[in-house]
């Protein structure tokens, strides 16, 4: 079978992005059958982008990469995202019909949603199936944050969703919050089909951590308006204020949001707190080896609940146990392999409170982090969901 993947943000194997579609990938090779990723500069390290002209690369044995020079950052103002969005459809559109060789199904993964409607277009052009994963429920998210208000935009965007869920063969959510959200729109939940965003775990050493203090609490990935970062200098102040001088914080990660967040960092004062730059994907392993406890914040919107953040999943596998400002659908994973603590939205208090009892609790972390792994390699292993999706796809041809 010959499988498209449409993924305006893949990123190989040096970037330092998701590498859920580099793994799939990978996975449907080595089950036998031809890929074709179409995709942009954007997670491709720097050298690579801003180079004129378009470039292709094997990958691997029967993976073809087509990389349209695009490029894309969240450092990027709102306006300038949706200019990006909108610049790789239109590009990604005629390159496909003039230099693909039409494939059997059309594996399409967005955000954006005109990933989707690149996808529903192109499976229309050549008469053939097409699959959509939705990583980030559009415009569900913008609208829930307020970052889009305008009604008539909002009506016009959930119209052009529904229609690329009424013309996908399947839809893939990441979490089971994003299935709620897709359902919402009167979608046939027969169509809908979650499969977490999960991890590779071989990439993780499992060891156990030093029962001896001081404890470091690491985050991990984008910091962005999303994301909620403050809620981890606020908490670092108040575990410092409390004469906790041994649990210190670490932040890892680039976004549109970390210069304002260091700036706060800095009024705060805060002296057990620092930022480290972003890195690539296979050095976060080491990084997390370092550390005692894992940290997946967001801002307080009820809509951001279903995320499926990759470094929840990183931390699990790694033998770290999480703590989360947040509840969702992640909080009932966590409570019943006893792997975390999650608070509600909002209750600094609540936070603090379960970063202090993991970090005063050395045999608490250990069983956590035991218990964290095995939930992962049951339930959230790469090459597991990667066959799952490979299932739908197969389905779809047929």
């Amino acid at each position: 079978m010959h499988i498209l993947y449409l993924h305006q943000y893949f990123c190989p194997p040096d970037g330092g992005g998701n590498t859920r579609s580099l793994d799939f990938a990978l996975a449907w090779q080595a089950a036998g059958h031809h890929v074709t990723i179409l995709t942009s500069s954007a997670y491709f390290p720097e050298a690579a982008q801003n180079v004129p002209g378009n470039r292709n690369y094997q990958l691997d044995s029967r993976i073809e990469v087509h990389v349209l020079d695009v490029p894309y950052s969240h450092m990027m103002p709102f306006g300038e995202r949706i200019r990006a969005f909108l610049r790789f459809y239109r590009k990604a559109k005629a390159y496909a019909k003039k230099a693909l060789t039409p494939p059997d199904v059309i594996y399409a993964s967005s955000t954006p949603p005109t990933v989707g409607e690149l996808g529903m277009r192109l499976a229309a052009h050549w008469g053939i199936p097409f699959v959509f994963e939705t990583v980030d429920v559009w415009p569900d998210v913008p609208e829930g944050m307020g970052v889009i208000r305008n009604r008539f935009l909002l009506r016009w965007l959930h119209h052009r969703v529904r229609r690329i869920y009424s013309a996908a063969d399947a839809i893939v959510t990441l979490s089971e919050g994003m299935e709620a959200q897709v359902l919402s729109s009167g979608i046939d939940a027969a169509k809908v089909h979650v499969v977490h965003n999960g991890t590779d775990p071989s990439q993780f050493k499992f060891a156990l951590r030093p029962t001896r203090l001081p404890v470091t609490a690491i985050y991990t990935g984008t910091v962005g308006q999303a994301n909620g970062v403050e809620a981890i200098v606020d908490a670092a102040v108040r575990i410092h204020a409390l004469g906790h001088t041994d649990i210190s914080f670490v932040i890892v990660g680039s976004g549109n949001a970390l210069e304002a967040v260091k700036a706060y960092a800095r009024s705060k004062e805060v002296p057990n707190l620092r930022f480290m730059p972003a890195v690539p994907k296979s050095e976060v392993p080491g990084m997390l080896a370092s550390a005692d406890i894992g940290l997946v914040t967001f801002a307080p919107f009820q809509v951001l609940e279903a995320n499926s953040a990759n470094k929840w999943y990183d931390y699990l596998a790694s033998g770290l146990p999480v703590v989360t400002n947040y509840q969702g659908w992640q909080k009932q994973w966590m409570d019943s392999f006893d792997c975390g603590l999650s608070a509600r939205q909002g209750d600094l208090e609540a936070f603090v409170s379960n970063i202090l009892t993991l970090a005063a609790d050395a045999p608490l972390r250990a069983r956590m982090g035991r218990n964290g792994r095995e939930m992962v390699e049951q339930h959230f292993d790469r090459k597991a969901l990667a066959g799952r999706v490979l299932a739908l796809l197969q389905s779809a041809v047929k």
